[in-house]
């Protein structure tokens, strides 16, 4: 089954029969009770690890959808790196694909926290749920994701424009200006604080990466089954404490078409000073009120 995810994943003539077909199925489920739920996250921050979770609650479907802004921008939206909060997108079409999803059902993207799209989840009662992980480790499974990723927006210029992974992670860091013809990065700071905001919106369950991985991503076995029986109320799904450790050991895998490595703290294996002056330059800030550090000193 892993290795048919990653195929549909990568595929991009695969996920044109498969997705569509499977968002048929989920259609014709109308009988779960409960929420609709939006997983969501920055890029590479933990999205596969909540998925992973919430398929296997009792009574709660993966609705096929994933989705980002992007995909509902209207023709001639402007394709520079940072909006700066104003966005040509069509939130009708969004308003309807929000609404595809049933009751009981999941989906996942990656939202930013727009005025607009907050007030179609609350008007479509949605439950959500954000996930963030120290920018430091996103910024390097980013590098590491765009460059195997054919069906990226960026992963021919990672690829022709950078040549080794400390110039695609430093890319990851600092971002990238757009062009004529590619859209562009913002800075790892930027994106964080932007998807930082969710944490103040109601209706959403904030947690990190670091503490639903579990043991096997070197984290922490209680607080991995905390946070697991958190989710699984906000939703409206009560679980045991032996159904919360059966989730638990099965929601990190392997088999995840998006996994890489999935370890806390594997960003000291990548990053050169180079690589950290940058960092604090554009994300220490953030780094600081994400609470994966007190200062500047690491």
């Amino acid at each position: 089954m892993g290795a048919l995810a990653k195929t549909v994943t990568e595929s991009e003539a695969m996920r044109k029969v498969a997705i569509p077909a499977y968002r048929m199925y989920a259609r014709a489920m109308v009988f779960n009770r409960g929420p609709r739920v939006l997983a969501n996250s920055m890029p590479k921050t933990g999205t596969h690890l909540v998925a992973a979770l919430l398929k296997n609650l009792p009574h709660m479907l993966f609705s096929g959808r994933h989705h980002t802004l992007p995909q509902f921008e209207l023709p001639g939206a402007p394709r520079a790196t940072e909006r700066r909060g104003v966005w040509k997108v069509d939130w009708d079409r969004l308003e309807r694909a929000l609404a595809a999803v049933n009751h009981g059902q999941y989906m996942t993207a990656h939202f930013a926290p727009a005025p607009e799209l907050l007030a179609i989840l609350e008007k479509l009662e949605y439950r959500n749920i954000i996930i963030m992980r120290d920018p430091r480790d996103a910024a390097v499974s980013s590098a590491f994701y765009i460059t195997r990723l054919k069906r990226h927006f960026l992963h021919e210029r990672y690829n022709t424009e950078l040549h080794t992974p400390g110039e695609r992670i430093m890319a990851s860091i600092t971002g990238l200006p757009p062009t004529d013809r590619y859209r562009g990065l913002g800075s790892i700071g930027s994106r964080a604080g932007r998807y930082r905001q969710w944490f103040d919106v109601p209706s959403t369950y904030g947690c990190r990466f670091e503490d639903l991985i579990g043991p096997s991503g070197g984290g922490d076995a209680a607080k991995q089954l905390e946070v697991v029986t958190a989710i699984a109320r906000h939703v409206d799904r009560e679980v045991s404490d032996d159904e919360a450790e059966r989730l638990a050991h099965r929601t990190w895998s392997q088999d995840s078409s998006t996994f890489r490595k999935g370890t806390i703290g594997d960003w000291r294996n990548h990053f050169t000073e180079e690589h950290k002056r940058a960092f604090k330059e554009v994300a220490g800030d953030e780094l600081i009120k994400l609470g994966y550090e007190n200062d500047y000193d690491w």
